[in-house]
């Protein structure tokens, strides 16, 4: 069977996708990534077919802001996650949706797999009547609520769809969890179609590996520190953090992202050591705690590996929710504002350390994300809607 992924040309969003796409890969079937043309060579480094669609961009900054019509889409509603929403709809959405829906003609794919802020794939399906699934992050983004829905409602709209004033039909067939039940918003009840799996936390979409001066550290506990690859330029923020671990008995490992040069902070200390790029399957293992701005790879990273966690959101609209719900389930300590001073930072981490509970509530959920379905019955789950194309509803349903 050919399986159709359709995602934003941006790291995290893709990083979240490849575990699943790697295991219908490894049980035959043909799989291929729909994403920005520049983006192309970190799919096929990482194995991929790559079909160039939507928007041309090369995953290095934050898309929306490259957009050429950000400015009018940004002037409807105010600043905050609906407006990102709207971005990822108005803006993206029909550029990937225009050259899906020729790739599906040629290509016939089984499904249309498509990440949670990629609304193109979503529109070719429909229009195309292929069976479409959704690869969820630390909670399910649905626009239906609140504003972003009606711009969905204007996209079905545009494409000739039916009406579907309640949005049903957006994650209508399967969602893909990959988190423990544990995790789940008491006020966000998963979807009917919500399935969840034990997924691996994927992030080598390079050669990069561990540094050499890693087994030189000082004999103490290490930290690493991170605010992703999309959200990563705050200086301020990074300084703040390296200035936090001066005088400390912990060592900081702080990577700034590639477009970010080292050389403009000064770590006062042989403990501090700062990089560009490390990745955190490699680096993890090596740490007993971590921070990071909220965003679901370095969540998913961090639950992975059992860690205790500092959150420091850098304004996306996941990354807020994603913190405050760690420090509601005692997985970690929210730090307020993007612009942290060090010493909030410095007890934050001190909490995380010297509290015991946070290690062990991360190492709980380590063992439930570990004892979760493996990613062979996800690929069952998606060889049944293809052959069915029926919504795949859960047994609690």
């Amino acid at each position: 069977m050919r399986f159709l992924f359709t995602a934003q040309p941006m790291f995290g969003h893709f990083h979240a996708m490849v575990p699943l796409a790697q295991a219908l890969q490894d049980h035959g079937h043909e799989v291929a990534f729909a994403t920005g043309k520049s983006f192309g060579r970190i799919v096929q480094h990482a194995g991929f077919q790559h079909f160039p669609c939507g928007f041309d961009f090369d995953g290095s900054g934050e898309i929306l802001q490259e957009l050429p019509e950000w400015e009018a889409i940004a002037r409807k509603v105010p600043p905050g996650p609906i407006q990102h929403l709207n971005g990822f709809i108005e803006g993206l959405g029909p550029r990937m949706a225009d050259d899906v829906l020729a790739l599906v003609t040629t290509w016939q794919p089984a499904v249309i797999v498509r990440d949670p802020l990629e609304f193109g794939g979503y529109i070719a399906a429909e229009y195309s009547s292929v069976p479409h699934a959704t690869v969820m992050w630390a909670f399910y983004i649905t626009p239906k609520p609140v504003e972003g829905g009606k711009a969905v409602l204007e996209l079905r709209q545009r494409y000739g769809l039916p009406a579907d004033p309640s949005l049903d039909s957006l994650d209508g067939y399967l969602v893909l969890d990959f988190l423990p039940a544990s995790w789940t918003f008491p006020h966000w009840p998963p979807l009917p179609v919500t399935h969840r799996f034990c997924a691996p936390p994927f992030d080598r979409s390079s050669d990069a590996g561990l540094p050499e001066w890693l087994t030189a550290l000082p004999p103490q506990p290490t930290v690493y520190a991170t605010l992703g690859t999309t959200f990563n330029q705050a200086p301020a923020t990074f300084q703040a953090v390296a200035d936090a671990f001066n005088g400390e008995s912990l060592n900081l490992i702080m990577t700034l992202g590639r477009a970010n040069d080292p050389a403009q902070f000064q770590p006062s200390a042989p403990n501090i050591k700062i990089a560009r790029y490390i990745p955190q399957t490699l680096l993890l293992p090596h740490c007993a705690a971590i921070i990071f701005h909220g965003g679901y790879n370095s969540l998913l990273s961090a639950l992975w590996y059992g860690l205790p966690m500092v959150i420091i959101p850098q304004g996306g609209g996941d990354q807020l929710i994603t913190a405050q719900r760690c420090a509601e389930v005692g997985l970690g300590v929210l730090v307020e504002g993007t612009l942290p001073t060090a010493a909030a930072v410095r007890s934050a981490v001190k909490t995380i350390l010297e509290q015991p509970e946070y290690r062990l509530r991360a190492q709980q959920s380590q063992q439930e994300i570990k004892a979760l379905p493996p990613l062979s019955e996800a690929v069952k789950r998606l060889e049944i809607l293809a052959r069915t194309r029926v919504p795949q509803l859960n047994a609690d349903s």
